[in-house]
């Protein structure tokens, strides 16, 4: 008996020190685990990424957008995200109370982590096995926006964690919610409740009612699945005025657009649902229209977040039943301007990043920075001027001879650029015709080839600034080609015989051109004492250096100098009169290098952009145009007159419109590949641009360049008084072949001896033919011989109108 109490005791002695080995082993291993998982966490945190919570501001993306000077929207700059920030104050309470009822009704009382929380997921996940209960905080979703990511890890959910701690160490409630509510995800690309509330009702989210906020807190959960709309192809029954219109782009490869697709879109262009712009990116392919219809998944989760805030007393009975009664109106908002295209904002984004670049970010980060840095980018566009430009180059009537290239790009294309020359600002731009959407091609920022229109800007003012007037003198006629070894040649053989550079100019003489650049750097001295034009007194070498400084003084970038190209270049006569260059100028290039003749001999360069804010309001770009002298108010003025000539009674003629006085000059090219008119008032500069992107013949010449310029104008001025060039001092008149010409105080013109020889010789001709006259006494003859000099006038009259259009 005594032996078997014994055992047993011996018995409970043993599994008593079994059940301490076990729990000891337990405790160990979990010791052991716990210093494993601690080891783990820790790890993670230390390789966490060092934050700044205080710093918040600068971590959310924040899309930048394009304004006038005056603080109107032309477009939101939208990558692949649309956000806007808004201040705490600016949110509704009942937006930042559903979002608290449904996210995190303990917000304002733990510390970043709701272990309450974290231990009913974790028993619901444990029942389920599903592991959909998160049990993130809103500070922990914050996290997650800022600086972590959005997959499902152990990993992730232990640095929210880590984060969460020291974002409420730093921040207060209020900055976390305004934080969250700016960095959460609301569908359709949009992020933040401001980018939410103009997307979906389009309004300011402070405008936004109990029901609409409630719709959107609810959204943040599954953004995709509880989107206030989605949407659905256009049919023909629908009633077009009444539904809500959505442009998706088009992914590259997909079908296009069917016919009956934009039957649709030219009837909802009809109605205004969409303007020109959109309708042409549906014709070419690149969005397609769909209608945007309620999600009605959206409205239950819109209930139960009320309910919710019904049930933490957030809202009264009465509020709470009106919201769920109110109907819901999706009202989609335009992030654009409508009836503009993108041109002139496409220069301003590529000027941003240039100026960021010079700012120390690299091209990937400024980039970055123009589309998600929240930008406030001030233009100093004339929205109005800007949809008149674009009205009036869209109508087809001025491109006679059109057609549609492979590509489906209608041709003739145009470009054209509008610039106040005083205060240096691009008012107006567009680059093309009949397309728009992204990935355009810019025209007004492509090199082509200038033709006769850059005289004015590379000869006659390089040889005002040398010493040349409007009254010097040369002979324009067919030139030997031995002597220089090409021979320039006027259009249509015309040629005017001893004349002034006023005239060379006014009838765009090129052998005139050529003959006034050569002597630029010539020694006129000893040029006007030989008996003939072409004097070997010249240094071409100096004379062609100092045109292609003049262009490079009024921002003309393209110039190819030897250096760049030993075969191919534009160190010659023939590129910097006749204006067949390698690569050609820009219309904005052209038209900011005529703002210096425009501006009383001041240039500086055309801006597109005048501030640009950071999103904080930092100010961290303000234009300060520098003004160079380029040449005197004197030369400018006499210049412009000479310009004021081309229009009145040359080339130009077409450009003129009563009501402002005009200056300008006209360019064609070979083959009339490409057709210009760069002109002024005293109000703008423009220029005109129009030809076939593959450089085909055009069916019309520089007429109607100089056309479509005065019908821009001509609308540009309809409300501003008249204004008259205004001469300086320094400026007198002396009489030159019969004609009052102008001319800069100490100056006086050069070879007249050439005129009065020209003077002489006719007189002494027809002295000699009156007395031939006379001998013959024939008065049958001289009737005769007076018809046939009236006959061969009225046919000279007629060569010059048949040619003088033509350069």
């Amino acid at each position: 008996m005594k032996d078997s109490k014994n055992n047993k005791a011996r018995g409970m002695i043993k599994l008593s020190s079994l059940i301490k080995i076990l729990i000891l082993i337990v405790l160990a291993a979990i010791i052991i685990l716990g210093s494993m998982v601690t080891a783990i966490v820790l790890g993670i945190f230390k390789k966490a990424p060092v934050i700044d919570p205080s710093e918040y501001r600068t971590q959310l993306s924040e899309t930048s957008r394009i304004y006038t000077n005056d603080g109107k929207l032309i477009e939101t700059l939208v990558s692949d995200q649309f956000s806007e920030f808004v201040p705490y104050e600016d949110i509704p309470k009942n937006l930042k109370n559903a979002i608290v009822a449904i996210e995190d009704e303990r917000f304002f009382e733990h510390s970043g982590v709701d272990y309450k929380r974290v231990v009913g997921a974790l028993v619901h996940d444990l029942k389920t096995r599903s592991f959909d209960q998160g049990a993130s905080t809103i500070t922990m979703q914050l996290a997650k926006n800022l600086y972590t990511s959005f997959s499902k890890s152990v990993v992730r959910k232990i640095t929210d964690i880590y984060y969460s701690y020291q974002i409420e160490e730093k921040l207060t409630k209020e900055q976390i919610l305004e934080a969250y509510l700016n960095s959460a995800g609301f569908s359709k690309g949009t992020v933040g409740v401001q980018a939410a509330a103009k997307t979906f009702f389009n309004k300011n989210v402070s405008e936004l009612d109990l029901a609409e906020c409630a719709l959107l807190a609810g959204v943040t959960n599954l953004p995709e699945k509880y989107t206030p709309y989605n949407t659905q192809e256009i049919s023909e029954d629908d009633d077009l005025v009444n539904i809500e219109i959505v442009l998706l782009p088009k992914s590259e490869g997909s079908e296009e657009n069917s016919d009956k697709i934009i039957s649709i879109a030219e009837n909802l262009n009809e109605l205004g649902q969409i303007d020109n712009f959109e309708l042409i990116q549906i014709k070419n392919n690149l969005v397609v229209p769909v209608k945007a219809v309620f999600n009605e998944t959206s409205q239950v989760r819109q209930k139960l977040v009320l309910k919710r805030m019904l049930d933490q007393n957030l809202i009264t009975k009465e509020d709470y039943e009106n919201a769920l009664n109110e109907k819901i109106d999706i009202n989609i908002g335009s992030r654009k301007e409508s009836g503009i295209s993108s041109f002139y904002t496409d220069v301003v984004q590529k000027n941003t990043i240039k100026i960021l670049m010079n700012s120390g970010y690299s091209k990937e980060e400024a980039t970055n920075k123009l589309f998600n840095g929240g930008l406030k980018i001030y233009t100093p566009m004339d929205i109005d001027m800007q949809r008149t430009l674009e009205q009036v180059v869209s109508n087809p009537k001025y491109y006679y001879g059109g057609f549609t290239d492979k590509n489906g790009i209608i041709q003739p294309q145009v470009a054209s650029v509008i610039i106040d020359q005083k205060t240096h600002q691009v008012k107006a731009l567009v680059g093309g015709r009949n397309v728009s959407g992204g990935r355009l091609l810019n025209r007004a920022l492509v090199p082509r080839q200038p033709g006769s229109s850059i005289k004015p800007i590379s000869v006659y003012l390089t040889a005002f600034n040398n010493g040349a007037t409007a009254g010097d003198v040369y002979l324009d006629s067919k030139m030997p080609e031995k002597l220089f070894g090409h021979s320039p040649k006027n259009a249509g053989n015309y040629y005017q015989g001893w004349t002034t550079v006023r005239n060379l100019l006014r009838q765009s003489s090129n052998v005139g051109a050529y003959q006034v650049a050569r002597d630029i750097s010539a020694d006129k001295e000893a040029k006007a004492n030989k008996n003939s034009t072409y004097s070997k007194a010249y240094n071409d070498e100096e004379s062609i250096k100092k045109m292609i400084d003049t262009l490079k003084s009024i921002g003309v970038s393209t110039i190819v100098e030897k250096e760049d190209n030993p075969t191919w270049n534009d160190m010659d006569y023939a590129p910097l009169t006749l204006g067949g260059m390698s690569y050609g100028i820009s219309p904005f290039e052209m038209a900011g290098a005529f703002t210096s003749l425009a501006n009383e001999g001041k240039y500086a360069n055309p801006y597109v952009i005048s501030k640009i804010e950071s999103n904080t309001g930092e100010i961290i770009y303000q234009v300060d145009p520098k003004e160079e002298e380029i040449t005197t108010p004197q030369n400018a003025y006499i210049l412009t007159d000479m310009l004021r000539d081309v229009v009145r009674r040359g080339t130009g003629r077409n450009a003129s419109f009563p009501g402002q006085d005009v200056a300008g000059k006209t360019g064609t090219t070979t083959d009339k590949k490409d057709v210009w008119f760069v002109g002024y008032t005293p109000y703008y500069t423009c220029s005109v641009w129009i030809g076939n992107d593959k450089h085909q013949k055009l069916a019309f010449g520089s007429t109607q360049s100089a056309y479509l310029w005065k019908q821009i104008m001509k609308a540009v001025h309809e409300d501003l008084d008249k204004k008259e060039f205004e001469e300086p001092d320094g400026i007198y008149t002396k009489y030159v072949n019969g004609r009052r010409e102008l001319f800069v105080d100490g100056t006086k013109p050069h070879y007249l001896n050439k005129l009065g020889w020209y003077r002489a010789s006719e007189e002494k001709r027809r002295e000699s033919k009156k007395d031939k006259d006379n001998n013959n006494n024939n008065n049958n003859d001289s009737k005769k011989k007076s018809s046939d000099n009236n006959g061969r006038k009225k046919s000279h009259s007629k060569s010059i109108l048949n040619n003088e259009n033509e350069e």
